[in-house]
């Protein structure tokens, strides 16, 4: 979580931010562009915003990346993205 610029203005702590980080460099490291970064927004608009069910929402998202197992835009390795570590 981030600190945005006029938390401290409406009376946040530091310590409960308002903001949330997004880095892109992991899912850009797995082959996603700029559609996918739309439907991961959606994914996020629909937990937070329209109140869907977070978890028939994480099925969807298991299933979006299904297809995004192997490092991209880097050396080629014999491994998968993730054989050392599950991500959900």
């Amino acid at each position: 979580r981030n600190l945005l610029p006029w938390d401290i203005m409406q009376g946040r702590h530091y310590q409960n931010p308002g903001g949330l980080r997004i880095g892109t460099s992991e899912i850009t490291r797995l082959g996603m562009k700029e559609k996918e970064m739309d439907q991961i927004a959606e994914f996020i608009k629909q937990v937070l915003i329209d109140k869907k069910d977070p978890n028939k929402v994480k099925e969807e998202i298991k299933e979006f990346r299904r297809v995004f197992q192997e490092v991209k835009y880097c050396f080629q390795s014999p491994n998968e993205a993730y054989e050392y570590h599950k991500f959900y």
